[in-house]
């Protein structure tokens, strides 16, 4: 008991755990400061350590989420592309077979482009009235599945009393200038003196599942509802695009077919992303880009049916 009494006697004498001495020589030397600051809050370092996590993290999930909200405006472009032709197949099938008119008219309100599949210019275009003329609207009344969800194009427009617009572009499909082209349709194209066939009725395309009808046209390219390829037998004599097509999903286009089918091109070259972003000074058409890679023989060969005459 002496020697208890003693030793406690000793500890306080010389600053023991429990003399104030002993807290204060603590305090001093910051050994009981705990990590954590008072109250249970975070300290400086550990809400810039977590800011950072943060940093991290969304830099790594961005790249993804962008892509996955790029796949997801690809899939609703081949949605659309698979809306419209339902309602070429429909039309078709309501014409004893019997194509839809597709004829250049340059944007003009004649009698021949009223009885069209589509009126108007996509170029000058400030509301869907042009879509609503057109004789597939009736297959399906909702606009939206005329434009690609990915162009971000904008049309100059007037809202009245002087004021200037832009409007989102109306439509960026166009249908190949073989089906239902030639006025009358089924009669001879030209263009730079080749002559080539085109087709009135649906049972006169041979090969349904590698004929192109619709197009995500390029934007710049995009005028009426027609879109233009060489024939199969002009390449490689003649290797330049007649009308572009578009690249607003991963450097790649959108396409339907006679057979029902829809489909994904991935652009190997540059040509048509180039011509997309750098489209003519002049307006309207970009020029005739050239070929540079498969891209065209590719898109051409889609057009197998689109065949030259002799």
């Amino acid at each position: 008991m002496n020697l208890v009494m003693k030793t406690s006697s000793t500890l306080k004498q010389r600053g023991g755990i429990g003399s104030p001495a002993r807290r204060e020589s603590l305090g001093d030397s910051g050994l009981n400061h705990s990590v954590k600051a008072s109250g249970g809050a975070f300290t400086l370092i550990e809400l810039l350590v977590v800011i950072a996590i943060i940093a991290i993290l969304a830099a790594i999930m961005l790249p993804v989420l962008d892509k996955a909200k790029q796949r997801a405006l690809t899939a609703q472009c081949l949605s659309n592309m698979r809306q419209l032709q339902a309602c070429y197949v429909l039309y078709n099938g309501d014409n004893s077979g019997f194509l839809a008119i597709n004829l250049s008219t340059g944007g003009e309100e004649t009698a021949a482009s009223q009885n069209c599949w589509i009126a108007g210019d996509a170029q000058t275009d400030t509301s869907t009235t042009n879509i609503q003329q057109g004789k597939l609207y009736d297959y399906n009344k909702q606009v939206a599945i005329y434009a690609c969800p990915a162009n971000t194009k904008k049309i100059p427009g007037n809202a009245g009393f002087g004021k200037k617009i832009l409007v989102p572009q109306t439509r960026t499909c166009a249908i190949d200038y073989s089906l239902g082209g030639g006025d009358p349709p089924g009669s001879p194209l030209s263009r730079n003196n080749i002559l080539f066939g085109s087709y009135d009725k649906e049972n006169k395309v041979r090969h349904p599942a590698a004929k192109i009808v619709f197009v995500d046209e390029g934007e710049n390219s995009v005028g009426d509802g027609c879109f233009g390829l060489f024939p199969v037998g002009s390449y490689p004599l003649i290797n330049v695009w007649w009308n572009v097509p578009g690249s607003r999903h991963d450097r790649g286009c959108t396409f339907s077919f006679f057979d029902g089918h829809v489909d994904y091109y991935k652009w190997h070259g540059t040509d048509v992303i180039q011509d997309d972003i750098n489209p003519n000074t002049s307006g309207g058409n970009p020029a005739d880009p050239v070929g540079t890679s498969d891209d065209l023989p590719r898109v051409v060969a889609g057009g197998s049916e689109y065949y030259p005459l002799q």
